[in-house]
């Protein structure tokens, strides 16, 4: 019984850490086409509809790049 349950929590926080994972993998895949986009001198609001990032990020990039 005991065994069983731990199973389950290992298999929910391993889904768990994979999503997060992949979250976190496709934010930084957001980034990088967007400083790309800025480099390029695209518009910032293009920049921004295309990627899903908000203009205060975006603004954030364009000033470290």
């Amino acid at each position: 019984m005991i065994n069983t349950a731990r199973n389950w929590g290992y298999d929910d926080g391993k889904a768990e850490g994979k999503a997060e994972g992949l979250e976190e993998g496709a934010k930084a895949k957001e980034i990088e086409i967007a400083k790309n986009f800025l480099k390029d001198g695209i518009p910032i609001e293009v920049v921004s509809k295309n990627t899903g990032l908000s203009i205060e990020e975006l603004e954030e990039l364009n000033k470290e790049a």
